[in-house]
C-alpha cells in the first residue's frame, strides 16, 4: 500500500496542532547532534507513513482542528460582553471549545499513531490537561 505525501504546510499544521515546535530543526542541535525528542521523532516519522487510503481522513481531522482553533480565536471577541440586549453570552464557550479542540487533536494523534507533545503548554492551560496514556 503506497504512502501519501503530505505537503510541508500540511506537516506544519499537524505539528502545530500536536503541540510541536515549528522551528528549523537545524536550530535544535545540542552538542552537534539533533536534539529531537522521542515523541517528535515518532511524529515526524508517522507523517511520512500515512497510507493513501487514510490521507483524506487525516486532512479532514486537521481541518476540524483548524476550524475549532479558529472558533476559539473568534470567541475572544465576544468575551468582552456578558450580554447584548436579550442575548446572554455563554461564559463557558471558551472552555467548551478548548475541550472540543483537545478531542480533535487527540483524534489526529490516534490516527497518526503519534503522541501529542507531552511538554506543550497549550494542553495544560484552561480546562483539564490532555492526558497521554502510557502503554506497557
Amino acid at each position: 500500500m503506497p504512502n501519501a505525501v503530505l505537503t510541508e504546510e500540511e506537516k506544519a499544521r499537524i505539528r502545530y496542532h500536536l503541540g510541536y515546535p515549528q522551528t528549523d530543526p537545524v536550530a535544535s542541535i545540542q552538542l552537534g547532534v539533533p536534539r529531537a525528542s522521542q515523541p517528535a521523532f515518532l511524529m515526524e516519522g508517522q507523517m511520512n507513513r500515512i497510507p493513501d487510503t487514510v490521507v483524506a481522513l487525516v486532512r479532514r481531522v486537521v481541518a476540524n482542528c483548524d476550524a475549532t482553533d479558529q472558533r476559539i480565536l473568534e470567541c475572544q471577541e465576544r468575551m468582552a460582553a456578558e450580554s447584548v440586549g436579550e442575548i446572554k453570552m455563554n461564559g463557558t464557550e471558551p472552555d467548551m471549545l478548548r475541550k472540543e479542540y483537545r478531542y480533535w487533536v487527540q483524534r489526529l494523534a490516534d490516527i497518526l499513531g503519534a503522541p501529542v507533545n507531552p511538554f506543550a503548554a497549550a494542553f495544560t492551560a484552561g480546562a483539564s490537561p490532555l492526558n497521554v496514556p502510557v502503554i506497557h
